[in-house]
């Protein structure tokens, strides 16, 4: 390689005249090739900071997914709410989910209103605290078993009778999306029954536990009105199921609070007889 002495440019060492100036380069020396410089290379990023990338964005995809569950869930429950009967589309989990919270408010609002009458039993007759602190814990388990069981078990007949006289193309998943639909007003009083349970207004619960009760009857008959029975009247179908879900229901509370009212009843005899016997004295 040579340097033009004149213009600085560089020529081949086989040149002996600039092609820029035309100096004569016949007695300039040649030097070696300087070698190009290598090209510079990404650096790469660190192993942790990408893993934290990708964590980073798994966690908002996730968090992502679970908003738009809920808000299809719920988009679904104010559906219910407008128009129960009107049929629409439900992931396997809506119903389910419905009828899980829906008993979870339920049991809540009985425990809270047995809380508020063991305390005033308890301030009342101090001397039957471990009694009463007793027929609590039982009562706690009663309630829970007593929903759950007779819920599952007055679905299940409800379910098997249309089956069976209906030929219901509802799967028991969709049977149950069907009926929390139509019985979706449930949640709504379960959750003013919990919270008149709170404060202790026994008047209106009363009145939230009967709209409750006839609001699941409703959805049951309704459910059934929607099939067409095969083999019996329509009407004589949901009047023989309703007669069949009563007996049912009033065979699971007898069998899960015959005990209960035993110890109910030895807890009244015991206070009766410590008052007459404070009074012969």
């Amino acid at each position: 390689m040579k340097e033009c002495p004149n213009c600085h440019a560089e020529m081949g060492a086989d040149v002996n005249f600039c092609t820029n100036c035309g100096t004569d380069l016949r007695q300039v020396a040649v030097s070696e090739e300087k070698p190009a410089p290598a090209a510079l290379e990404p650096k790469a990023a660190p192993v942790q900071e990408a893993e934290v990338k990708a964590e980073g964005q798994a966690d908002s995809q996730a968090s992502g997914q679970a908003e738009n569950v809920l808000s299809t869930y719920w988009q679904w429950l104010l559906h219910a709410w407008k128009k129960p009967a009107e049929t629409v589309a439900a992931e396997k989990w809506y119903g389910l989910t419905t009828l899980i919270l829906e008993d979870l408010f339920f049991i809540l609002a009985v425990l809270a209103g047995m809380n508020n009458l063991a305390r005033s039993l308890e301030i009342s007759y101090p001397s039957f605290l471990s009694i009463i602190t007793e027929l609590k814990s039982s009562f706690s388990s009663y309630v829970i078993i007593s929903v759950v069981l007779g819920q599952v078990v007055v679905l299940a007949i409800n379910y098997f009778a249309m089956k069976r006289f209906a030929k219901s193309e509802f799967d028991f998943v969709g049977y149950l999306n069907r009926y929390a639909h139509l019985s979706a007003y449930s949640l709504i009083l379960n959750v003013l029954f919990w919270l008149f349970a709170l404060t202790g207004s026994l008047g209106l619960q009363g009145i939230v536990l009967n709209m409750t009760a006839v609001v699941g009857f409703l959805a049951l008959i309704y459910v059934l009105l929607e099939e067409k029975a095969e083999k019996i009247d329509q009407m004589q179908f949901a009047l023989v199921i309703s007669i069949i879900v009563s007996i049912v229901v009033m065979i699971v509370v007898k069998m899960f609070f015959k005990e209960f009212a035993y110890e109910i009843a030895s807890i009244a005899d015991q206070l009766v007889n410590s008052l007459l016997g404070s009074h012969s004295y």
